[in-house]
């Protein structure tokens, strides 16, 4: 029996949002590893980023008010899309399983679409400049002391070394490194062939869409490095992280708890957290010390 356009139209949506959400759930994404999801209400997010939160002190008095200083810092929401064409001969023929197998493929893209932008700006923040008006990985971050003075969260040197990065994190503060802006989800559309573009153009149209934005949070929480990834720079990174102060100068608290690595790290970063003896048979300092995360997105 011939089925109608119509028929053949709810056909191909029904497969495709299927075939859609079966993409979605083939893949694991690990965007949670480096960044916090925020929601979004308009084309932008300004954040009065909190220099520091005050330390609870004993009450023995009045209640010590404390001002929080604060950075002008917007992140821009972006539109990302994913789009085909489809000939309405192609319906009327019943060719349709191949477009449900791209719906597929645009599921799985959907899912790693946060670890894509998430590790992508990771990488590049020995270049991008983050709230307080220097590279989010850099020599002289400011502090307020008096006298003025400066902090770095690289190991090397940023301008020089040319090797793979590798990040170490602390994920046990209350934003991670990477602020994922979710405005609009990227989900699967169909213009079918009853629509105005389908009269004049004899096509029918599939896409995705969403809107997201991406940015920095602060950079006391995170050590880049492109240097060598080997045991002495592990431990200048660790001392490093753990070494952070509030702008005042007063310690922050922080320890690694994550190193961040690509493919061509994986192998050392194993070597030094995933052995649990050295090869003249002592044991490892760095035996399972920090979590290791492996992102396709990083080199």
């Amino acid at each position: 029996m011939a089925f109608t356009q119509e028929q053949i139209i709810e056909a191909l949506t029904v497969g495709a949002n299927a075939a859609f959400t079966n993409g979605l759930n083939t893949v694991t994404p690990q965007w949670d590893k480096i960044a916090s999801k925020v929601p979004s209400t308009g084309s932008s997010e300004l954040y009065g980023w909190l220099k520091d939160l005050p330390g609870i002190a004993e009450w023995t008095s009045d209640r010590m008010l404390v001002e929080l200083g604060s950075y002008g810092y917007a992140i821009v929401n972006k539109t990302y899309e994913a789009s085909i064409k489809i000939k309405r001969e192609d319906l009327e023929d019943d060719k349709i399983g191949k477009y449900s197998v791209l719906a597929g493929a645009w599921g799985k893209q959907a899912a790693l679409f946060p670890d894509k932008e998430s590790y992508g700006l990771l990488a590049l923040g020995f270049e991008t400049l983050c709230y307080d008006g220097q590279n989010y990985f850099d020599t002289d971050h400011p502090l307020e002391t008096t006298p003025a003075s400066t902090f770095s969260n690289v190991v090397g040197d940023p301008l020089t070394d040319t090797g793979s990065p590798w990040f170490l994190l602390d994920n046990s503060q209350i934003l991670m490194p990477i602020i994922y802006q979710d405005r609009r989800p990227l989900v699967l559309e169909f213009v079918g062939a009853t629509s105005e573009y389908a009269w004049f153009n004899n096509m029918v149209a599939q896409g995705v869409d969403g809107r997201a934005g991406f940015g920095f949070s602060f950079p006391q929480i995170a050590i880049g490095s492109k240097a060598a990834l080997s045991e002495a720079n592990f431990e200048s990174g660790k001392q490093l992280l753990a070494g952070m102060k509030k702008t005042d100068g007063t310690p922050l608290g922080t320890m690694a708890t994550t190193l961040v690595v690509g493919p061509s790290n994986e192998a050392a970063a194993r070597k030094i957290v995933q052995r649990e003896y050295l090869d003249n048979g002592e044991s490892n300092i760095y035996y399972n010390n920090v979590e290791i995360v492996v992102s396709r997105y990083l080199p």
